[in-house]
């Protein structure tokens, strides 16, 4: 245990201590148990696990690879998205942070003496708002309906197979980024996906059974939330008269509405960074600051 550690509180602890923490207190993706389980048995080393005992009880855990920078970083190879850094903690207690990252969630922002926010001018995240007008819903649900009624069809991720799953993701993404951007790798994604089936959310929009468009999205419930998260999707231009882009957001965002008023849970859903050039986002979403843990 390093000194620095131990100063502030911190204490090294297992995979399992960290994984009960995680469901107590809720968290990212990239901070999730079963998804830093996975890496791990692909060989993944030098992770160390440390945890906040408070009063004989664990009040915070976090994990740090290579002694870097805290949270799973895999997003060029996996569908993990590394926008945004939450770890299990208590919201009642105010801690150091021994370890950097400069992807940590507003929601520490009261929590963790020496993270600053003010200093970021770029790294934003699009958070789904926490309520829409009610001209906006039924704006949207009209025009879900009016697609279904012309022969479109939308079909639950969770009902179909990982490699199912990524088929219709890569064939989606290079439809709608042609090669501007880079596709994940279908086999690596399959992979992912038969590892962790409960983590697997969203929907696949259809036109005359033709796939039309597409959101990967991940959810993490957790006691008292649901982090939800969206590496990103695809579309094809063909039916871009429909929006299905926006079309499917919004049944996304339905679904998991939905899925956390019936659980009596609180919803987190994040959509990616924002840029001026993703302006659109704001429309479903808020632009909120990630902050920069200042080393001690």
């Amino acid at each position: 245990m390093s000194l620095k550690h131990s100063l502030l509180g911190w204490e090294p602890c297992s995979y399992d201590i960290y994984a009960e923490t995680y469901q107590k207190f809720g968290g990212s993706i990239n901070m999730h148990p079963d998804i830093i389980a996975f890496f791990m048995k692909k060989g993944l080393r030098n992770i160390s696990f440390w945890h906040y005992p408070h009063h004989g009880e664990t009040s915070a855990a976090y994990f740090v690879i290579d002694n870097n920078q805290i949270g799973l970083n895999v997003w060029r190879e996996y569908p993990v998205s590394f926008d945004e850094v939450l770890f299990p903690a208590s919201s009642e207690n105010k801690l150091w942070l021994p370890d950097r990252t400069n992807r940590l969630s507003s929601r520490h922002r009261e929590g963790i003496h020496n993270a600053t926010y003010f200093h970021r001018t770029k790294g934003k995240i699009c958070r789904i708002k926490d309520s829409f007008s009610d001209k906006t819903i039924k704006k949207r649900n009209g025009e879900l309906r009016k697609f279904m009624a012309q022969g479109g069809s939308c079909y639950r991720l969770s009902d179909l197979s990982p490699k199912e799953i990524a088929s219709l993701y890569v064939r989606l993404f290079k439809l709608r980024f042609a090669d501007s951007v880079r596709c994940y790798d279908e086999a690596k994604i399959a992979e992912l996906l038969t590892v962790v089936p409960h983590l697997i959310f969203g929907n696949v929009l259809f036109y005359a059974d033709t796939p039309c468009a597409i959101d990967l999205v991940f959810s993490a419930n957790s006691n008292s939330m649901v982090y939800f998260d969206v590496p990103n999707g695809g579309v094809d231009p063909r039916y871009s008269a429909f929006s299905p882009g926006s079309m499917l957001m919004w049944t996304n965002i339905s679904d998991a509405r939905a899925l956390c008023f019936n659980e009596n849970k609180e919803m987190i859903f994040s959509i990616g960074l924002y840029e001026k050039e993703w302006e659109y986002k704001l429309r479903w979403a808020s632009a909120i600051k990630t902050g920069k843990v200042i080393s001690l």
